[in-house]
């Protein structure tokens, strides 16, 4: 990535989850972190002020790791630069190790008349100054599964809303989260994030469809299981509004032993659990 802007972030302890390494939400809100320190490097950061709409998102975590005095360092690029439309492709090392990388789809847009609008010019000389190569990425299909899966109402908190008035992509990526816990533990005691196993997650694909407003009080967030493989599945997430989906998303969970982070077998009972929730959905 050589046209790459490289920030270094700084962790902290709250990112940290049970199972004793950095969450998958909290790298998503670091590459969002990152997003935004490279355009204050790059001279992007007109579109911070006026407004930002992300369309997908798609990260792979790579490997685990903790919270020590290093921070989590994110070379940004962009891969593909149209009137309107940018994808970024990130990649993130911590100790020189590399633990994820993304790509994302943001759309500079003009929340008074709730329009996407076009790059400026310095907005497009900006990008055009972080070009790099596009990554290869394995497709997994993202669906809506807002009449299918098993709903979970998640509560919306203030500190969820951004600067523009609705719900932050990462905080609605935490509503995923949330609900596919919830919902998987509701149906196989072998999904509890404790005992012989470990549930990790390596890879999760969103798209955001339409803003979420703090209004709403609430999201119906439902999910299903598409995929149950050897040692891994796919979950399938959505949440619901009036107007339809806000966001689709795809999420693949690997069992893996908790010392040595190697994938093992889903253990048959656990499967017993899984296997009469999972659904086949067109899209």
């Amino acid at each position: 990535m050589t046209g790459a802007v490289v920030v270094d972030i700084p962790l902290r302890w709250s990112d940290m989850d049970a199972q004793g390494h950095v969450n998958n939400v909290r790298i998503s809100e670091l590459v969002q972190e990152s997003r935004n320190q490279a355009f204050y490097t790059n001279g992007a950061q007109e579109m911070l002020d006026t407004g930002i709409v992300v369309v997908s998102q798609d990260v792979e975590f790579l490997a685990p790791f903790v919270v020590d005095r290093s921070p989590l360092r994110v070379a940004v690029g962009c891969s593909q630069l149209g009137a309107a439309r940018t994808v970024l492709d990130y990649r993130a090392w911590h100790h020189d190790v590399e633990v994820a990388r993304a790509r994302g789809t943001i759309c500079p847009f003009d929340f008074a008349t709730g329009r996407p609008r076009r790059l400026t010019e310095g907005e497009h000389g900006a990008f055009e100054s972080m070009k790099v190569e596009s990554q290869r990425w394995k497709p997994i299909k993202v669906v809506d599964v807002s009449e299918t899966g098993d709903i979970v109402e998640v509560p919306i908190r203030w500190s969820d809303v951004d600067r523009q008035g609705h719900v932050n992509n990462v905080s609605l990526a935490g509503y995923l989260q949330e609900a596919r816990i919830l919902a998987t533990t509701s149906w196989s005691p072998g999904m509890r994030r404790a005992g012989d196993h470990m549930w990790v997650v390596v890879r999760q694909d969103i798209r955001y469809r339409r803003q979420v407003l703090p209004a709403q009080r609430t999201c119906r967030v439902p999910t299903a299981l598409t995929r149950l493989g050897t040692s891994s599945m796919t979950l399938a997430g959505s949440i619901a509004t009036e107007e339809g989906s806000a966001l689709d998303a795809a999420t693949v969970l690997v069992c893996a032993h908790p010392k040595t982070g190697t994938s093992v077998p889903i253990d048959a009972q656990t499967r017993q659990g899984l296997s009469p929730h999972l659904v086949t959905v067109h899209g």
